[in-house]
């Protein structure tokens, strides 16, 4: 059936990976999951479904690309220059706010005759949120989103796919966040296509589920949005700088152009937390590192049994091989402190919760901690209970 799904989307099988699994509630099936980063990145080939054959498709959230173009200068230099192509028909230009977490996909599992079985909540590069030493994804979206209600029948009756935000300082990535865990929405997909701000707004109204903010609203006029783009970055990017070295308080926004029925998107990061970074000279960066790793992480990466070689096979998708191994040395050593944290912070969890304490006991729990961690540590070890369990 590979060679079908291959045939039908048109993406090459090496970018097809199979996958067996068990639905929350307990319907398994199985497939290919496409790694192609694309407007398919994620998608499921479901091709066997409780026992019974069958091939269907299921688009997640598609890869958003920057819109620049490539030229050369008079000193013959390559430079980047924004250019926004406004599709025909195009009735809303808006930036969205890019909140900086993972990307919760809701999707309809459904029978042969069509009836929705289940609305399955998964990540990109998941066909089903499982939990994992790293952390429990399932636990998370439930402590955001307790009942989730609203979204399975939003799905279920709205036929589309709907996709939200886990952010937080509970779900840290490079954003510091002061809200604890939050589930937002950003986008939708129907039949391969994303589906129009308007019908986003409308559906999201319906079902009072919490809709993404608009950073701006414009007139969807090429030239205008390019020059609102640019501002847009550097107003994000003097935000970052403000906020002090290695910290983040802006990840970037997302440009919606949209018709009556779909949407074009376009990423907009300031240069602080984007690839023009490399393409300026200006480096592989520390953050463009971490946030590969993050992806990993919270894509079911078993980072005890992996390599940094995957790392930058990860980062490939965003940079010249000729760029990872220039920075080679950063990258390994990003990945070591990276693997190291991670791993403590599991340990710490353990600990946790086989004291068996209230977690609002702050001292006692801290006094109990203290047999297990040097002195030096506990600074540590207080801030990242706080963050791990939304403590405040």
């Amino acid at each position: 059936m590979l060679e079908d799904i291959v045939a039908i989307t048109g993406v090459n099988a090496r970018y097809w990976q199979a996958f067996e699994t068990v639905s929350p509630g307990g319907h398994a099936f199985s497939g290919y999951l496409c790694r192609q980063e694309s407007e398919k990145f994620g998608m499921l080939a479901i091709t066997q479904l409780d026992g019974q054959e069958r091939l269907e498709l299921i688009y997640a959230m598609p890869k958003i690309h920057y819109p620049y173009a490539k030229e050369t200068d008079a000193a013959g230099q390559e430079i980047l220059r924004v250019e926004i192509p406004v599709p025909p028909g195009a009735v809303d230009a808006r930036f969205t706010h890019k909140l900086d977490g993972t990307a919760i996909i809701f999707y309809p599992l459904t029978a042969a005759d069509g009836q929705v079985l289940e609305v399955v909540p998964r990540t990109r590069l998941q066909p089903v949120v499982s939990p994992s030493r790293w952390g429990n994804w399932n636990a998370l979206i439930a402590d955001a989103m307790p009942d989730r209600t609203a979204v399975e029948r939003a799905v279920t009756e709205e036929r589309v796919v709907l996709i939200f935000e886990l952010w937080g300082y509970r779900n840290a990535h490079l954003v510091t966040y002061t809200t604890p865990l939050a589930l937002t929405l950003h986008t939708g997909v129907q039949n391969g296509q994303v589906i129009s701000y308007g019908r986003l707004s409308e559906i999201a109204h319906r079902y009072g589920l919490p809709l993404v903010d608009s950073v701006a609203v414009l007139s969807p006029d090429s030239a205008g949005l390019a020059q609102a783009y640019q501002r847009l970055q550097a107003e994000m990017e003097a935000i970052n700088q403000a906020a002090g070295e290695e910290t983040f308080a802006e990840e970037g926004a997302i440009l919606m152009l949209s018709t009556a029925e779909t949407a074009t998107l376009w990423k907009c990061k300031p240069p602080s937390v984007e690839e023009i970074h490399w393409a300026a000279g200006a480096g592989l960066s520390k953050a463009n590192i971490e946030q590969a790793l993050y992806k990993m992480l919270e894509n079911g990466y078993d980072f005890l049994s992996g390599s940094v070689a995957e790392l930058k096979t990860e980062l490939e998708s965003d940079f010249e091989p000729t760029q990872i191994e220039y920075a080679a040395p950063l990258v390994e050593e990003v990945y070591r402190d990276f693997v190291e944290e991670q791993k403590r912070r599991v340990r710490l969890r353990q600990l946790v919760e086989e004291s068996g304490l209230d977690l609002k006991d702050l001292p006692t729990l801290m006094r109990t901690l203290s047999v297990h961690f040097a002195k030096r540590e506990m600074g540590w070890v207080y801030a990242t209970v706080k963050k791990l369990y939304g403590l405040g």
